[in-house]
């Protein structure tokens, strides 16, 4: 699933490469992954586009009068594209074409669609639930914001980071990063963090994410790869021998993910029951 970092880099390729063109066409190529009915999404047509943004796992793109709000989920995709064919590509969602006959292209990478898009006015987006909803972006967030936006009501901090609505953009990959990094175990409650704790939190939020982005830029200016090339210490690296202590990294899977961690930098040295909703093993 595409996280901050990547569509930060995504959102700044867009804005420089979007900014002043003019839209010519929009076609939605699967209706129900347009959201929204009024205003019809043809009122795009002939505007011309302002800026591209990221909030966080939600791309925009701002008109003279309206803005495309793009969900990607976990497996859509978004890019511009010269390519004229006329069919499609059978991942093809929804398109916005340009006066200089390229394309805005989002695809899905799954039979199961779940992207959206919605075309609002500036008063709906003000009250856009999908945004509305979000927590505080994490990069530059103080300890004392983080203990505010997470701690409540209670959850275990694997499970708070990955929450939009506690704090916004982070996914399972970095949400096992931040963790990693801030040595903090992923099952502890958030109710139960100190002080010393939302200091290591914040400033591992803030160095993960921080490379993470740099890294990003590097290979992702107007598309977004079909995988992400990420740079990881915990995050997929099950088996392994941690970076820091050289003890093999743990896993709990769940249906279509895994948390890895190291149990003697997170836990204290206790391993986590590799089975749905885990528990300590006794």
């Amino acid at each position: 699933m595409p996280e901050l970092p990547e569509l930060q880099a995504l959102a700044e390729g867009l804005n420089t490469a979007l900014s002043g063109q003019k839209i010519s066409t929009v076609r939605a190529h699967l209706p129900g992954a347009l959201k929204s009915a009024d205003p019809p999404a043809q009122e795009l047509v002939g505007q011309k586009i302002t800026k591209a943004w990221r909030r966080g796992k939600l791309i925009g793109i701002d008109t003279d009068h309206l803005s495309i709000v793009i969900h990607l989920m976990s497996a859509g995709r978004l890019g511009i594209t010269d390519s004229q064919a006329a069919r499609p590509p059978r991942n093809a969602i929804f398109d916005v074409g340009l006066a200089d006959d390229r394309r805005l292209r989002l695809r899905e990478l799954s039979s199961k669609h779940r992207a959206t898009v919605h075309v609002l006015t500036p008063e709906a987006l003000g009250t856009h639930g999908p945004l509305a909803r979000l927590g505080p972006e994490p990069l530059g967030l103080a300890p004392e914001a983080w203990k505010a936006a997470i701690s409540e009501p209670q959850a275990r901090l694997h499970t708070a980071l990955r929450a939009g609505r506690r704090v916004a953009g982070i996914g399972r990959c970095y949400a096992d990063e931040i963790m990693w990094a801030a040595k903090l175990a992923p099952f502890t409650s958030t109710t139960r963090l100190d002080d010393e704790h939302w200091v290591r939190l914040a400033k591992a939020a803030d160095i993960v994410l921080g490379q993470a982005i740099d890294r990003a830029r590097e290979r992702i200016s107007i598309d977004l790869p079909n995988k992400e090339a990420r740079v990881t210490a915990a995050h997929g690296h099950y088996g392994d021998p941690c970076l820091r202590c050289s003890t093999d990294l743990e896993r709990v899977s769940y249906v279509s993910y895994e948390l890895v961690y190291c149990p003697q930098c997170q836990t204290g040295g206790k391993v986590y029951a590799d089975r749905r909703r885990s528990r300590f093993l006794r």
